[in-house]
């Protein structure tokens, strides 16, 4: 072997060392850095978006541990349910709030809500189960259709009957005052868009005399 062939053949040792050097520590870092991850805890669990639930209550459920002499901050982003309607008990006094899916929820003790009330629900809710919705499944189709056929406002009251059947109670529109309206069953998305046509181009307009109820059975 020439001086110039031992030469290029231990430059090429050096470069093969050198690369398996840099993988080798790479490797290392990479078990060093999920060994810290596997073992490191935080001290603070940080809550976002609550306007009902406790942070608290959610601390506890997210079963984080936080000893004193950690470091690092966990946020936890929790996203609410929004109440859609407000039942009431035979009194007329607030039992609690139902969401669009229809399932039941807390009162919260400051703020409140304008959404529209609902009758002939049974006046202790087990919103200890949000897994379970209570409600009958006619007024669970009334309360999701709501807000995307723009009758949220116009919709004042909702009675669920014994045959589950709803009726539901307008605001007063111009110079009417509040309409019971009979839904029936069928197409309830399409029934409440006929109920605020006929508010629009009807109610807010025609003044020669009182209208008895609106009926959308058919």
């Amino acid at each position: 072997m020439t001086s110039e062939s031992a030469n290029t053949f231990t430059r090429r040792i050096l470069r093969l060392a050198g690369v398996a050097l840099l993988v080798a520590g790479v490797g290392a870092l990479g078990v060093l850095g999920w060994r810290w991850r596997a073992s490191a805890t935080v001290d603070r669990v940080a809550v976002t978006g609550t306007q009902h639930a406790p942070p608290d209550s959610v601390r506890r459920l997210a079963r984080v541990d936080s000893p004193h002499w950690t470091y690092g901050t966990l946020t936890v982003a929790v996203t609410e349910r929004t109440p859609a309607a407000l039942a009431v008990d035979r009194l007329g006094r607030p039992a609690y709030y139902l969401d669009r899916a229809g399932y039941a929820m807390p009162l919260p003790d400051s703020a409140g809500y304008d959404v529209p009330i609902v009758r002939g629900l049974d006046a202790d809710a087990p919103w200890t189960r949000p897994d379970s919705a209570q409600s009958p499944s006619s007024l669970r189709r009334v309360l999701a259709a709501l807000p995307d056929a723009g009758v949220a406002d116009l919709v004042a009251e909702i009675e669920v009957r014994r045959d589950e059947s709803v009726q539901l109670t307008t605001a007063p529109v111009g110079s009417h005052d509040a309409i019971p309206v009979r839904l029936g069953a069928g197409d309830v998305s399409k029934k409440l868009r006929t109920l605020r046509a006929f508010a629009r181009q009807v109610l807010a307009r025609r003044t020669d005399g009182p209208i008895e109820h609106i009926d959308l059975r058919f």
